[in-house]
Protein backbone atom coordinates (compact mmCIF):
# COMPACT_ATOMS: atom_id res chain seq x y z
CA UNK A 1 0.00 0.00 0.00
CA UNK A 2 1.65 3.13 -0.81
CA UNK A 3 1.60 5.93 1.43
CA UNK A 4 -0.99 9.22 1.51
CA UNK A 5 0.58 12.50 -0.14
CA UNK A 6 1.60 14.48 2.53
CA UNK A 7 -1.69 17.19 2.21
CA UNK A 8 -3.84 14.44 2.99
CA UNK A 9 -1.52 13.10 5.92
CA UNK A 10 -2.07 16.54 7.21
CA UNK A 11 -5.65 16.85 6.58
CA UNK A 12 -6.41 13.52 9.18
CA UNK A 13 -3.96 14.25 11.64
CA UNK A 14 -5.99 18.03 12.07
CA UNK A 15 -9.09 16.17 12.41
CA UNK A 16 -7.89 15.86 15.74
CA UNK A 17 -6.90 18.94 17.06
CA UNK A 18 -9.52 19.65 18.58
CA UNK A 19 -9.68 16.90 20.94
CA UNK A 20 -5.60 16.92 21.20
CA UNK A 21 -5.59 20.97 21.97
CA UNK A 22 -8.20 20.19 24.68
CA UNK A 23 -5.99 17.18 25.97
CA UNK A 24 -2.78 18.99 25.94
CA UNK A 25 -4.82 21.99 28.04
CA UNK A 26 -6.00 19.49 30.82
CA UNK A 27 -2.69 18.34 31.24
CA UNK A 28 -1.03 21.14 32.01
CA UNK A 29 -3.89 22.20 34.50
CA UNK A 30 -3.42 19.07 36.21
CA UNK A 31 0.61 19.93 36.70
CA UNK A 32 0.79 15.91 38.00
CA UNK A 33 4.67 16.56 38.47
CA UNK A 34 4.38 18.90 40.76
CA UNK A 35 2.59 16.28 42.98
CA UNK A 36 5.42 13.98 43.57
CA UNK A 37 8.18 16.54 43.96
CA UNK A 38 8.98 16.62 47.92
CA UNK A 39 7.92 20.24 49.26
CA UNK A 40 10.69 19.74 51.89
CA UNK A 41 13.89 18.37 50.27
CA UNK A 42 16.78 20.84 50.91
CA UNK A 43 15.69 20.21 54.51
CA UNK A 44 16.14 16.48 54.11
CA UNK A 45 18.95 16.99 52.69
CA UNK A 46 20.99 18.67 55.34
CA UNK A 47 20.06 16.04 57.92
CA UNK A 48 20.58 13.66 55.70
CA UNK A 49 24.42 14.54 54.97
CA UNK A 50 24.57 14.74 58.55
CA UNK A 51 23.44 11.60 59.67
CA UNK A 52 25.40 9.95 57.25
CA UNK A 53 28.78 11.16 58.65
CA UNK A 54 27.79 10.13 61.77
CA UNK A 55 26.77 6.84 60.64
CA UNK A 56 22.75 7.11 61.24
CA UNK A 57 21.34 7.68 57.71
CA UNK A 58 17.74 7.80 57.39
CA UNK A 59 14.92 7.44 54.73
CA UNK A 60 13.07 10.76 54.45
CA UNK A 61 9.50 10.84 54.64
CA UNK A 62 8.74 13.81 52.40
CA UNK A 63 6.16 15.70 52.24
CA UNK A 64 3.87 16.96 48.89
CA UNK A 65 1.85 18.99 47.56
CA UNK A 66 -2.45 18.50 48.07
CA UNK A 67 -3.80 17.59 44.68
CA UNK A 68 -5.67 20.94 43.47
CA UNK A 69 -9.24 19.35 42.21
CA UNK A 70 -10.00 16.79 40.45
CA UNK A 71 -9.89 17.55 36.84
CA UNK A 72 -12.66 15.46 34.88
CA UNK A 73 -11.90 16.67 31.49
CA UNK A 74 -9.18 13.75 30.83
CA UNK A 75 -12.04 11.19 31.23
CA UNK A 76 -14.48 13.23 29.13
CA UNK A 77 -11.49 13.72 26.25
CA UNK A 78 -11.29 9.98 26.58
CA UNK A 79 -14.53 8.94 26.33
CA UNK A 80 -15.29 11.06 23.46
CA UNK A 81 -12.06 10.10 21.36
CA UNK A 82 -12.79 6.38 22.11
CA UNK A 83 -15.88 7.10 20.51
CA UNK A 84 -15.36 8.69 17.32
CA UNK A 85 -13.25 5.89 15.99
CA UNK A 86 -10.46 6.07 13.83
CA UNK A 87 -6.43 5.64 14.42
CA UNK A 88 -5.79 9.04 15.40
CA UNK A 89 -8.68 9.17 18.08
CA UNK A 90 -8.06 6.36 19.19
CA UNK A 91 -4.42 6.91 20.01
CA UNK A 92 -6.06 10.40 21.54
CA UNK A 93 -7.92 8.68 23.79
CA UNK A 94 -5.15 6.09 24.78
CA UNK A 95 -2.98 9.02 25.71
CA UNK A 96 -6.27 10.47 28.06
CA UNK A 97 -6.38 7.27 29.35
CA UNK A 98 -2.58 7.23 30.57
CA UNK A 99 -2.20 10.50 31.46
CA UNK A 100 -5.33 9.65 33.91
CA UNK A 101 -3.63 6.73 35.22
CA UNK A 102 -0.24 8.75 36.10
CA UNK A 103 -2.25 11.32 37.80
CA UNK A 104 -4.34 9.14 40.19
CA UNK A 105 -0.99 7.18 40.90
CA UNK A 106 0.49 10.64 41.82
CA UNK A 107 -1.99 11.73 43.97
CA UNK A 108 -2.16 8.21 46.20
CA UNK A 109 1.67 8.46 46.77
CA UNK A 110 1.61 4.48 47.18
CA UNK A 111 4.52 3.01 46.10
CA UNK A 112 3.54 0.05 44.33
CA UNK A 113 1.19 2.39 42.10
CA UNK A 114 3.60 4.25 41.14
CA UNK A 115 5.78 1.65 40.35
CA UNK A 116 3.54 -0.02 38.00
CA UNK A 117 3.04 3.35 36.04
CA UNK A 118 6.44 4.75 35.79
CA UNK A 119 7.20 1.18 34.59
CA UNK A 120 5.03 0.59 32.19
CA UNK A 121 5.93 4.43 30.75
CA UNK A 122 9.81 4.00 30.81
CA UNK A 123 10.56 0.33 31.35
CA UNK A 124 12.76 -1.06 33.83
CA UNK A 125 17.22 -1.44 32.82
CA UNK A 126 17.96 -4.82 32.16
CA UNK A 127 21.09 -6.25 32.72
CA UNK A 128 23.23 -4.74 29.68
CA UNK A 129 22.03 -1.58 30.32
CA UNK A 130 23.44 -1.84 34.07
CA UNK A 131 26.43 -3.71 32.82
CA UNK A 132 26.75 -0.71 30.42
CA UNK A 133 26.26 1.88 33.03
CA UNK A 134 28.59 0.35 35.30
CA UNK A 135 31.49 0.11 32.76
CA UNK A 136 30.93 4.05 32.16
CA UNK A 137 31.25 4.93 36.05
CA UNK A 138 34.84 2.49 35.71
CA UNK A 139 36.29 4.40 32.99
CA UNK A 140 38.67 7.11 33.57
CA UNK A 141 36.69 10.76 33.53
CA UNK A 142 37.77 12.88 30.11
CA UNK A 143 40.29 15.57 30.97
CA UNK A 144 38.62 18.78 30.66
CA UNK A 145 40.27 22.34 29.99
CA UNK A 146 40.96 24.55 32.76
CA UNK A 147 39.06 27.28 30.86
CA UNK A 148 35.96 24.65 30.75
CA UNK A 149 35.73 23.67 34.47
CA UNK A 150 35.22 27.30 35.51
CA UNK A 151 32.14 27.24 38.11
CA UNK A 152 28.87 29.15 36.97
CA UNK A 153 25.77 30.08 39.72
CA UNK A 154 22.67 29.74 38.81
CA UNK A 155 21.48 33.19 38.42
CA UNK A 156 24.52 33.43 35.58
CA UNK A 157 23.49 30.21 34.18
CA UNK A 158 19.71 31.66 33.61
CA UNK A 159 21.60 34.88 32.22
CA UNK A 160 23.33 32.38 29.78
CA UNK A 161 20.47 30.32 28.72
CA UNK A 162 17.83 33.23 27.96
CA UNK A 163 20.85 35.06 25.97
CA UNK A 164 20.67 31.90 23.53
CA UNK A 165 16.71 32.19 23.50
CA UNK A 166 16.94 35.22 22.43
CA UNK A 167 19.76 34.88 19.62
CA UNK A 168 17.52 31.53 18.33
CA UNK A 169 14.95 33.95 17.79
CA UNK A 170 12.62 32.21 20.48
CA UNK A 171 10.37 34.66 21.31
CA UNK A 172 7.88 33.91 24.40
CA UNK A 173 10.23 31.43 25.83
CA UNK A 174 11.74 32.39 29.35
CA UNK A 175 13.95 30.74 32.35
CA UNK A 176 13.50 31.37 35.93
CA UNK A 177 14.83 29.90 39.63
CA UNK A 178 13.24 27.58 41.44
CA UNK A 179 13.85 26.12 45.12
CA UNK A 180 13.93 22.52 46.13
CA UNK A 181 13.63 21.13 42.51
CA UNK A 182 15.06 17.83 42.02
CA UNK A 183 16.38 18.24 38.59
CA UNK A 184 19.46 20.99 38.01
CA UNK A 185 17.22 22.28 34.76
CA UNK A 186 13.88 21.29 32.78
CA UNK A 187 11.41 22.18 30.41
CA UNK A 188 8.00 23.15 30.29
CA UNK A 189 6.70 23.41 26.63
CA UNK A 190 3.07 24.37 27.12
CA UNK A 191 4.78 27.45 29.70
CA UNK A 192 7.58 28.07 27.50
CA UNK A 193 9.80 28.04 30.41
CA UNK A 194 12.86 26.52 31.24
CA UNK A 195 13.19 26.15 35.01
CA UNK A 196 16.99 26.21 36.71
CA UNK A 197 16.99 25.10 40.57
CA UNK A 198 18.34 28.20 42.21
CA UNK A 199 21.00 26.56 44.35
CA UNK A 200 22.71 24.83 41.60
CA UNK A 201 26.63 25.78 40.44
CA UNK A 202 27.70 24.18 36.40
CA UNK A 203 30.73 24.22 34.77
CA UNK A 204 31.38 25.78 31.60
CA UNK A 205 31.79 22.32 30.08
CA UNK A 206 28.44 21.34 31.92
CA UNK A 207 26.44 24.17 30.86
CA UNK A 208 27.33 23.45 27.10
CA UNK A 209 25.89 20.22 27.16
CA UNK A 210 22.79 21.50 28.68
CA UNK A 211 22.36 23.81 26.16
CA UNK A 212 22.48 21.50 23.24
CA UNK A 213 20.15 19.27 25.78
CA UNK A 214 17.65 21.23 26.46
CA UNK A 215 17.50 24.14 23.92
CA UNK A 216 19.00 22.02 21.09
CA UNK A 217 16.78 19.55 22.03
CA UNK A 218 13.66 19.86 24.17
CA UNK A 219 12.46 23.26 23.00
CA UNK A 220 13.59 22.99 19.34
CA UNK A 221 11.43 20.09 19.50
CA UNK A 222 8.61 22.45 21.01
CA UNK A 223 8.70 25.00 18.22
CA UNK A 224 9.39 22.38 15.51
CA UNK A 225 6.00 20.47 16.38
CA UNK A 226 3.95 24.30 16.81
CA UNK A 227 4.60 24.53 12.72
CA UNK A 228 2.08 21.60 12.18
CA UNK A 229 -0.85 20.08 13.77
CA UNK A 230 -1.09 19.87 17.02
CA UNK A 231 -0.59 15.78 17.69
CA UNK A 232 3.00 16.68 16.45
CA UNK A 233 3.41 18.25 19.24
CA UNK A 234 1.30 15.66 21.42
CA UNK A 235 4.09 13.51 24.21
CA UNK A 236 3.10 9.95 23.29
CA UNK A 237 3.29 7.65 25.52
CA UNK A 238 7.14 6.63 25.59
CA UNK A 239 8.28 9.27 24.22
CA UNK A 240 10.50 10.53 27.24
CA UNK A 241 13.45 7.67 26.67
CA UNK A 242 13.43 8.92 22.80
CA UNK A 243 13.25 12.30 24.15
CA UNK A 244 16.02 12.32 26.53
CA UNK A 245 17.76 9.97 24.44
CA UNK A 246 18.28 12.08 21.35
CA UNK A 247 19.35 15.35 23.59
CA UNK A 248 22.00 13.20 24.96
CA UNK A 249 23.05 12.14 21.12
CA UNK A 250 22.84 15.77 20.48
CA UNK A 251 25.38 16.49 23.45
CA UNK A 252 27.90 13.99 22.28
CA UNK A 253 27.18 15.13 18.36
CA UNK A 254 27.52 19.14 18.80
CA UNK A 255 29.15 19.61 22.64
CA UNK A 256 31.91 17.10 22.06
CA UNK A 257 30.43 15.25 25.14
CA UNK A 258 32.46 11.64 24.56
CA UNK A 259 32.08 9.57 26.90
CA UNK A 260 28.39 10.06 27.87
CA UNK A 261 27.25 11.89 31.02
CA UNK A 262 28.56 9.73 34.39
CA UNK A 263 25.34 11.31 35.55
CA UNK A 264 23.38 9.08 32.98
CA UNK A 265 24.82 5.80 34.55
CA UNK A 266 24.48 7.03 38.40
CA UNK A 267 21.01 7.01 37.45
CA UNK A 268 20.93 3.57 35.97
CA UNK A 269 22.34 2.45 39.03
CA UNK A 270 19.77 4.48 41.08
CA UNK A 271 16.93 3.05 39.53
CA UNK A 272 18.34 -0.69 39.62
CA UNK A 273 18.86 -0.21 43.12
CA UNK A 274 15.42 1.24 44.14
CA UNK A 275 13.72 -1.34 42.41
CA UNK A 276 15.13 -3.66 45.13
CA UNK A 277 15.22 -1.11 48.07
CA UNK A 278 14.28 2.11 50.36
CA UNK A 279 16.16 5.58 49.79
CA UNK A 280 19.76 4.80 52.37
CA UNK A 281 20.61 1.78 50.13
CA UNK A 282 20.04 3.78 46.88
CA UNK A 283 22.42 5.93 48.50
CA UNK A 284 24.78 3.39 49.29
CA UNK A 285 24.41 1.75 45.60
CA UNK A 286 25.99 5.23 44.53
CA UNK A 287 28.65 6.40 46.50
CA UNK A 288 31.40 4.07 45.19
CA UNK A 289 31.04 6.03 42.25
CA UNK A 290 29.99 9.60 43.40
CA UNK A 291 29.91 11.62 46.36
CA UNK A 292 27.00 11.37 49.03
CA UNK A 293 25.29 14.92 48.48
CA UNK A 294 25.05 14.07 45.06
CA UNK A 295 24.15 10.27 45.53
CA UNK A 296 21.48 12.17 47.35
CA UNK A 297 20.34 14.11 44.86
CA UNK A 298 20.17 11.06 42.31
CA UNK A 299 18.45 9.12 45.05
CA UNK A 300 15.40 11.78 45.59
CA UNK A 301 14.66 12.18 41.65
CA UNK A 302 14.12 8.25 41.84
CA UNK A 303 12.38 7.99 45.04
CA UNK A 304 10.28 11.10 44.87
CA UNK A 305 5.92 10.69 44.43
CA UNK A 306 6.63 8.31 47.82
CA UNK A 307 6.05 9.27 51.32
CA UNK A 308 8.00 6.48 52.95
CA UNK A 309 11.01 6.20 50.62
CA UNK A 310 12.16 3.42 52.64
CA UNK A 311 9.66 1.24 50.27
CA UNK A 312 10.95 -0.39 47.35
CA UNK A 313 10.03 1.20 43.80
CA UNK A 314 9.80 4.41 43.06
CA UNK A 315 9.63 7.11 39.75
CA UNK A 316 11.77 4.50 37.14
CA UNK A 317 11.95 7.46 34.85
CA UNK A 318 15.89 7.88 35.04
CA UNK A 319 17.33 5.20 33.31
CA UNK A 320 16.25 6.31 30.00
CA UNK A 321 18.53 8.70 29.52
CA UNK A 322 21.73 6.23 28.85
CA UNK A 323 18.96 3.62 27.30
CA UNK A 324 17.21 6.01 25.47
CA UNK A 325 20.47 7.23 23.90
CA UNK A 326 21.63 3.91 22.85
CA UNK A 327 18.04 3.35 21.18
CA UNK A 328 18.67 6.52 19.20
CA UNK A 329 21.94 5.22 18.42
CA UNK A 330 20.55 2.32 16.96
CA UNK A 331 18.11 4.04 15.29
CA UNK A 332 19.87 6.22 13.12
CA UNK A 333 22.62 4.00 12.38
CA UNK A 334 20.18 2.43 10.27
CA UNK A 335 17.56 5.54 9.58
CA UNK A 336 19.48 8.65 9.35
CA UNK A 337 16.80 10.58 7.60
CA UNK A 338 14.40 10.26 10.86
CA UNK A 339 16.48 12.84 12.60
CA UNK A 340 14.92 15.92 10.61
CA UNK A 341 11.11 14.10 12.06
CA UNK A 342 12.65 13.27 15.41
CA UNK A 343 13.05 16.60 15.80
CA UNK A 344 9.25 17.75 14.26
CA UNK A 345 7.18 15.53 16.77
CA UNK A 346 6.94 14.88 20.46
CA UNK A 347 6.95 11.01 20.15
CA UNK A 348 8.53 7.95 20.48
CA UNK A 349 10.88 6.09 17.83
CA UNK A 350 8.67 2.99 17.72
CA UNK A 351 5.54 5.95 16.08
CA UNK A 352 7.69 7.14 13.48
CA UNK A 353 6.42 5.06 10.97
CA UNK A 354 2.99 6.76 11.26
CA UNK A 355 4.41 9.69 9.64
CA UNK A 356 6.08 7.66 6.62
CA UNK A 357 3.75 9.79 4.15
CA UNK A 358 4.58 13.01 5.56
CA UNK A 359 7.38 14.96 3.69
CA UNK A 360 8.34 17.41 6.72
CA UNK A 361 10.71 19.24 5.14
CA UNK A 362 7.92 20.84 2.58
CA UNK A 363 4.79 20.03 4.01
CA UNK A 364 5.33 22.43 7.34
CA UNK A 365 5.46 26.25 7.10
CA UNK A 366 8.35 27.74 9.14
CA UNK A 367 11.94 26.86 9.63
CA UNK A 368 13.07 23.73 10.92
CA UNK A 369 14.87 24.38 14.15
CA UNK A 370 18.06 21.75 14.32
CA UNK A 371 21.05 21.78 16.94
CA UNK A 372 24.73 22.38 15.83
CA UNK A 373 27.89 23.01 16.54
CA UNK A 374 26.82 26.59 16.60
CA UNK A 375 24.47 26.63 19.22
CA UNK A 376 26.87 24.88 21.63
CA UNK A 377 29.83 27.53 20.37
CA UNK A 378 27.69 30.49 21.11
CA UNK A 379 26.49 28.94 24.56
CA UNK A 380 30.65 28.16 25.09
CA UNK A 381 30.70 32.25 24.85
CA UNK A 382 28.75 33.07 26.28
CA UNK A 383 29.16 30.92 29.61
CA UNK A 384 33.13 31.46 29.34
CA UNK A 385 32.30 35.30 29.16
CA UNK A 386 29.66 34.89 32.05
CA UNK A 387 32.28 33.24 34.27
Amino acid sequence: MSPLPSDAVLSELRAVDGLVGRLLAARAALRSNRLIAPLDVAIHRERFLQAWEEGEPFDPQFRYAEPEKANDELEAIRCEAATAGGPWHRLVADEAERSLEAHLAHIRHDAEHITRISAAEYGTPDAALLGDALALLAAPAPVVPDELRRSLDAARASAVMTAVLAAEGLDGWSTRLVDGSAALMSVNGSRRLISIRADAHFTVQQLVRLTVHEIGTHVFRWANAERGPLVLGLRLSGNTGTEEGLGAWHEQHFAAAFPPDRRFALRVVAVHAALRSGFTDVVRALVPHTDVRSAFDITVRVKRGLPDTGAPGGFLKDHVYLGGLRAVERHLRDRPGDHRTLMTVKWPLHRLALLDGLDMATALPGPLRLPDKALAQRARTLATVEA
